[in-house]
C-alpha cells in the first residue's frame, strides 16, 4: 500500500450560491462510515467558499457534524443575517457621506451583520485542534489585497507547512478568524473592504488567477473542486437591442468575477496534466520546476442558478427589491445578481438539494477519486 494521497478541497465563491457546496459534501459524508473523519488534508476556500471552507476544516475529526453545522447555518440564514439593506438606512449612509463633504461610501450595502454571524457559527478554535490531531493539514483562505492587488492566501497549517510567494500570488501564515473570512468575501461595492492586520483587502475570487493555486502549492496529489456557476450558463437579460441595466452588468460583472477564472484555471491544469503524462519519469525527476500529474475532479450545477433564483424572487427582503428595482431588476436582468444575493431559508435550501442530488448522481465517482484517503 502507498503513502495517503494528500487531497484538497476547493471550494471557489459566489455568495448565496455557495449553500449548493453544502449538498455536495452532505452526499460525500452520507457515503462514509458515521463519525469519520475528512478525507481532505488541505482545504482551501475563496469569498463565500472560504466560510464553508473554515467550518470543514474545523470539522476535520468527524466530516458528517461539520456538515450538519453547515446544513443548520444556510438553512436558516436571511439577508439581514449578511448585509442591512434597508431602504432608510441605505439612504442614510449615502447622506452621512454627503454631509461630511466627502463622497466616500465604501460599498452600497453594511456587512457588520455577517461578522456577527461568523463568530458565533464558525468554531474557530476547532481548526487548531484538527491540525494537531493530524486530521488536517492545512486551510487556505485567499481575499485581494487592495493595497497591492494581490491575491493572498492566509494558511493555517502544520509547522512543515511551507508558504510561497510568486508574481501575482502568495501564501502567508495566519491563525483564521473572522477578519480573514470577511476579507475574503468583501465582494467590492457590493460590501465594505476588511482590515487584516491594517491592511484592507477584498474579495479574493477578484484577483485569483488560478484558483486552484493554494492546493497546488499546499502539496496537493488530486483536488476536489466544488463551484457553484453552470460553465457556459447564459445570465437572463433583456432584448438583444436593448440598453442593459445596472442589474444586468452587475450581474454579468459578478459571473465574471467567480465563474470565468475557475474555468479557465481547471482547463490550464488539465493541459498540465496531459503535458506531464508525456514526459518521462527520469527527466521529471530532473526537472526545475516541480511537476506531476494532479488528479483533478469537478462538481457544479448542471442547471442554470439564475432560474431557480428567479423562482424564489419573492423571498427578496423589502430594502433589496426596492434597490433591485431601482438598477433594472429582480427581473431576468436582474436575476444573476440576485442569484448571489437572495441568502434566504427558501433559495438556500433548494441549492442545498440541488447540490445533494448532484453529489449523490457522481457517488461512485467521487468514491474512486477520494480511494485511499482513510
Amino acid at each position: 500500500m502507498g503513502p495517503r494521497p494528500k487531497i484538497a478541497l476547493v471550494l471557489s465563491g459566489g455568495g448565496a450560491r455557495a449553500a449548493y457546496q453544502v449538498g455536495v459534501l452532505r452526499a460525500i459524508a452520507e457515503r462514509r462510515p458515521a463519525g469519520s473523519p475528512s478525507p481532505f488534508a488541505l482545504v482551501c476556500g475563496t469569498s463565500a467558499g472560504a466560510i464553508n471552507a473554515a467550518v470543514v476544516a474545523a470539522g476535520s475529526r468527524d466530516l458528517s457534524a461539520a456538515v450538519a453545522r453547515l446544513e443548520s447555518l444556510w438553512g436558516s440564514l436571511h439577508a439581514g443575517d449578511v448585509y442591512r439593506a434597508e431602504p432608510l438606512r441605505l439612504a442614510g449612509r449615502w447622506v452621512a457621506s454627503l454631509a461630511r463633504r466627502r463622497w466616500r461610501p465604501s460599498s452600497l450595502l453594511d456587512s457588520s451583520p455577517l461578522a456577527a454571524l461568523l463568530a458565533r457559527s464558525v468554531p474557530f478554535a476547532e481548526i487548531g485542534a484538527s491540525l494537531e490531531a493530524g486530521a488536517l493539514e492545512a486551510l487556505a483562505v485567499t481575499a485581494m489585497s487592495y493595497r497591492t492587488g494581490m491575491s493572498v492566501s492566509f494558511c493555517q497549517a502544520r509547522p512543515s507547512v511551507e508558504m510561497w510567494e510568486r508574481e501575482q500570488r502568495r501564501g502567508v501564515a495566519a491563525a483564521i478568524g473572522v477578519g480573514h473570512l470577511m476579507a475574503s468575501s468583501a465582494i467590492p461595492f457590493l460590501f465594505p473592504p476588511a482590515a487584516v492586520d491594517g491592511e484592507y483587502y477584498g474579495d479574493g475570487a477578484v484577483r485569483q488567477v488560478a484558483p486552484t493555486a493554494p492546493a497546488l502549492h499546499l502539496g496537493a496529489d488530486r483536488i476536489l473542486v466544488v463551484g457553484v456557476g453552470r460553465s457556459g450558463a447564459r445570465t437572463p437579460g433583456g432584448e438583444g437591442g436593448a440598453q442593459p441595466s445596472m442589474a444586468l452588468v452587475g450581474s454579468q460583472v459578478l459571473a465574471s468575477i467567480f465563474t470565468d477564472a475557475l474555468a479557465t484555471d481547471l482547463e490550464k491544469v488539465r493541459l498540465i496534466n496531459a503535458a506531464v503524462r508525456q514526459i518521462a519519469p527520469d527527466q521529471l525527476a530532473r526537472s526545475p520546476v516541480p511537476l506531476r500529474d494532479v488528479g483533478l475532479m469537478v462538481v457544479a450545477p448542471r442547471v442554470a442558478l439564475e432560474d431557480l433564483a428567479l423562482r424564489h424572487a419573492r423571498e427578496l427582503p423589502p430594502g433589496l427589491r426596492l434597490m433591485l428595482g431601482g438598477l433594472g431588476g429582480p427581473g431576468k436582468g436582474g436575476a444573476g445578481l440576485l442569484s448571489y444575493l437572495l441568502f434566504e431559508p427558501g433559495y438556500c435550501r433548494a441549492l442545498v438539494e440541488l447540490g445533494y442530488r448532484g453529489g449523490l448522481a457522481r457517488g461512485a465517482e467521487i468514491d474512486e477519486f477520494l480511494q485511499g484517503a482513510g
